[in-house]
């Protein structure tokens, strides 16, 4: 039989003289934080489950935007816009927007869910762009998680937005010991003109897991058709 570990049985004896008002007092005193992350966690969960049993079909397009309060997601001017300039039909797919990230990479990530929902949506190659400031999206392309734009995949995207080209130097030496190309300068677009999502500026980086980089490239050009 497996011994229960030494700080369980320390707790269990001390929580012996207690009823059971007392003892939920003392667990929420203690470990309260730990109730709520893990809490948080499978809210997430469920949510990230729910959310895939009920979307139909497939993704036509996932966009990450962080650190913006410009309504841009569904019903709004802009997302029906692409929708609409993309012509993509929302009977068999969906077009995700999402405006609800507050994270800054670049600086203390520790506990913030909003950057666990980010890297796992990278990781997983859930979406397609994710839209930041210019350090954050720095910050997360040095890991590699953004798509080199000098790769093979992205010259359709190179040929058109090169001269706004935002370099980072990758973590990984043997992938690169000099900068490369992990995301564009939005500088002139709706989103730091008309909407003013980011009026002090932003950039674009494309997950580097993405399957729909062709559909990256229309929202690109979407977004710099409508100049700002």
């Amino acid at each position: 039989m497996r011994t229960l570990p030494q700080w369980y049985r320390d707790e269990r004896q001390k929580l012996k003289g207690y009823g059971p008002k007392a003892r939920l007092r003392y667990i929420w005193q203690y470990y309260r934080l730990w109730i709520i992350g893990i809490g948080l966690v499978l809210a997430f969960i469920t949510y990230a489950v729910w959310n895939y049993v009920t979307v139909p079909g497939d993704i036509h397009f996932y966009g990450i935007f962080s650190n913006t309060y410009a309504q841009l997601g569904k019903g709004s001017d802009f997302y029906n816009g692409f929708v609409e300039a993309a012509g993509y039909d929302l009977r068999t797919g969906v077009v995700e927007i999402d405006c609800a990230n507050y994270c800054k990479p670049s600086g203390r990530v520790i506990g913030n869910n909003y950057y666990e929902k980010l890297i796992s949506m990278l990781d997983g190659g859930v979406d397609d762009v994710w839209v930041a400031q210019a350090e954050d999206v720095i910050a997360v392309g040095e890991a590699g998680r953004l798509l080199d734009l000098n790769s093979d995949a992205a010259a359709p995207i190179r040929e058109k937005y090169a001269d706004r080209f935002v370099y980072c130097t990758p973590q990984d030496e043997e992938y690169s010991d000099q900068p490369v190309p992990i995301a564009i300068d939005l500088s002139g677009t709706v989103l730091t003109g008309e909407y003013s999502a980011y009026p002090e500026g932003a950039v674009l980086g494309i997950n580097a897991g993405t399957k729909r980089l062709d559909q990256a490239a229309v929202f690109l050009d979407y977004l710099f058709a409508r100049k700002g």
